[in-house]
């Protein structure tokens, strides 16, 4: 609250005009503009009006410190939002270095939530977690959009960090007990997190019918950023169950919300999962998918998104291969692998096996066996899920191509074990309860 909305609250509680304040004090007109935001007052004043109104000096002193903890965290929020992790980082640490001594008041557990969401972006989740966890545990009673989300962040984590049998558990467990008191909103981005999750484990049906009722609830509230996150998740099942007409629809609508919400660091990821897609068309316009793709690479790059940036480069790639323009498709295919942060080893297979299919177009068989070895390699290191089922799947293919039927034939095993792998993990248990 500001100086003079405070002082003209005090004034109107005690039952004094302007006039009756201002008495032997300062002229009325002074006391119009201090309520009106127009002037400060001096320490001496404050002391005298807090004497007429009858209150101890410290109703009338305005905590400044508070109301910028408040700028640095909604900056924060936003800077996180807009994908500057940077900024967010350094906002929240604003709000936790003027944090009242020995207290964890609200906004001193807003910013920590921010920071914690900062490591999980950037790939860094040891203890991130459980921090979490006990976060959501000790602050039963937070307001529930601060509640929402740390437990949204939860499950977020869980997806992103390959822990999906605790994403599920956590998700589900959420949904059940807080669908009817956390904010629409949120309930949408909890759908969409455990949709993700149980997709990740091969339950596609119960990821669909999840979906579905996130899409149905985000376009009851109204939501810009609800709408985004469900039509987003939507596309990619459709597309995943072979629907490509539906996906495409579906993934337009989202770039429409993304335009209406201002997600602009959302838009090119959209953009290149259309591309990819659009390369399952029957007649797949190459030209416009190249370009398409290319404006969403040169938008994650200036973004500061080298994890999509790569995956963007085997859209490109794949591009130039059918086009004919092996040297470029090998270009690209190498740009990303270059790129791609170590942290974020999802992509990295299909990178290498897009690689070794021009490498074999090109003539070089050697290189192209020995780039999807080290493929085989790195798949062997991650969890079993139904994404890197897929990657198995991509090399098995180029395998077929290159007439290496032996280890066409291993790597499709592989993608069968891993999928079966995936559905049968069990939720793991954890002290935490919801």
């Amino acid at each position: 609250m500001e100086f003079g909305e405070k002082l003209r609250m005090l004034r109107e509680k005690a039952g004094l005009t302007q006039y009756e304040l201002a008495e032997g004090i300062a002229a009325s007109s002074f006391i119009s503009l201090l309520e009106a935001g127009k002037r400060k007052p001096k320490p001496e004043l404050i002391a005298k009006l807090a004497a007429r109104l009858g209150v101890p000096n410290e109703d009338l002193v305005i905590d400044q410190s508070a109301q910028e903890r408040e700028f640095n965290l909604n900056t924060a929020k936003v800077a996180l939002s807009s994908g500057d992790l940077e900024l967010a980082e350094d906002y929240a640490n604003q709000v936790l270095k003027f944090s009242p001594e020995g207290i964890e008041d609200v906004a001193s557990i807003a910013a920590s939530v921010v920071l914690l969401q900062v490591r999980a972006r950037r790939g860094l989740y040891e203890g991130v977690l459980d921090r979490l966890e006990l976060l959501f545990k000790d602050y039963p009673r937070a307001a529930p959009d601060l509640r929402a989300r740390i437990g949204n962040e939860i499950v977020r984590v869980c997806f992103r960090s390959g822990n999906l049998a605790l994403g599920v558990q956590r998700g589900e467990a959420l949904l059940m007990e807080y669908a009817q008191s956390w904010p629409e909103t949120e309930i949408v981005e909890l759908m969409v997190q455990l949709a993700g999750c149980h997709f990740r484990r091969g339950d596609t049906p119960r990821a669909t019918e999840i979906i579905g009722r996130a899409l149905k609830l985000a376009e009851k509230c109204k939501s810009p950023k609800a709408m985004v996150q469900s039509y987003w998740q939507a596309s990619v099942l459709a597309n995943l169950r072979g629907d490509v007409n539906l996906a495409l629809s579906q993934i337009t609508e989202a770039m429409h919300w993304t335009k209406l919400a201002e997600l602009h660091q959302v838009l090119p990821i959209l953009n290149d999962n259309a591309a990819k897609w659009m390369l399952d068309m029957p007649e797949p316009d190459l030209i416009r998918i190249h370009d398409l793709a290319e404006s969403a690479y040169l938008d994650l790059a200036s973004q500061n998104n080298p994890g999509h940036a790569a995956t963007t480069c085997i859209t490109l790639s794949e591009v130039e291969l059918r086009l004919g323009n092996f040297e470029k498709a090998l270009m690209y295919a190498r740009k990303g692998l270059a790129e791609l942060p170590p942290e974020i080893p999802g992509p990295k297979a299909s990178l290498l096996s897009q690689e070794a299919k021009v490498l074999f177009c090109l003539g070089k068989i050697e290189e192209s066996f020995a780039q999807l070895e080290r493929a085989m390699a790195h798949l062997r290191t991650l969890a079993p899920d139904r994404e890197l089922a897929i990657h198995w799947g991509e090399i098995a293919r180029v395998f077929v191509e290159m007439d290496h039927k032996d280890y066409a034939i291993y790597a499709y095993e592989q993608a069968i074990a891993v999928g079966n792998a995936s559905q049968a993990e069990q939720p793991v248990l954890s002290e935490a309860r919801y």
